[in-house]
């Protein structure tokens, strides 16, 4: 017997392949919206992640001034510094920083993760150095947590002898980090091509190492590869 429905198609000009249509569409519908629905998930999940980091790098930053003998002014210039930093990476974060906004000139150096190249903002002519790090690598080694504190130091400290960051990013495979770019080079290079420095020199880098990790103590971090050679960065 002739169903209701087909009996109208019949009538009105349709086929059972408007009925199919019509189950395909839906599922496709059905599809587009459950993706939707990952995605707003995602994004909210992502920016409560975003919210509840940010708490904890304060408190954490909080904790460690209150055990330093620091005026209130001298620490509240300090949290002040980070709320800075962190308000201008939520603001490069929302411009959605990719590896395309840059446009790479060239190989600087290489690591146990990954390769630093300079490279050149492509909407502000900057030019920066560019720390890629595979993300694989870092889980597969469990390096995860020492290169999130690198990130963090580097968002938190404010100081002319530290390297700056001006913005992170990532995607599937990579981490990027994009720093100041110091074009001297690191001690390693001078000391191959200078052989030996004058005590005026020495005096004088030496100094700025002690002040660099002076900074970074401020801020209860210790870096067990600091003092190498090719981690000063003239």
């Amino acid at each position: 017997m002739e169903s209701a429905k087909n009996w109208f198609r019949r009538k009105s000009g349709g086929s059972a392949m408007d009925e199919t249509r019509e189950e395909v569409v839906s599922k496709q519908t059905k599809e587009r919206v459950e993706a939707a629905k990952k995605y707003i998930e995602n994004h909210y999940l992502q920016h409560a992640r975003i919210l509840q980091e940010r708490r904890q790098r304060r408190s954490i930053l909080e904790k460690r001034l209150g055990e330093k003998h620091m005026s209130r002014e001298e620490k509240h210039r300090i949290v002040k510094q980070l709320e800075k930093k962190e308000s201008e990476y939520m603001r490069l974060q929302r411009l959605k920083t990719g590896v395309e906004d840059f446009e790479i000139l060239a190989q600087i150096g290489k690591g146990a993760f990954g390769e630093v190249r300079l490279c050149r903002e492509k909407t502000s002519s900057q030019i920066f150095a560019m720390k890629k790090l595979n993300k694989s690598d870092m889980i597969r080694r469990g390096q995860v947590e020492h290169v999130r504190s690198e990130r963090n130091l580097l968002a938190e400290i404010e100081s002319e002898f530290v390297v700056k960051l001006h913005c992170s990013f990532q995607d599937e495979e990579f981490l990027y980090l994009i720093m100041e770019h110091l074009p001297g080079g690191d001690m390693m290079a001078l000391l191959s091509s200078k052989g030996t420095l004058t005590a005026e020199e020495a005096r004088f880098y030496i100094a700025e190492t002690v002040l660099a990790i002076e900074s970074i103590h401020k801020h209860n971090y210790i870096h067990r590869h600091f003092l190498q050679w090719a981690h000063l960065i003239i």
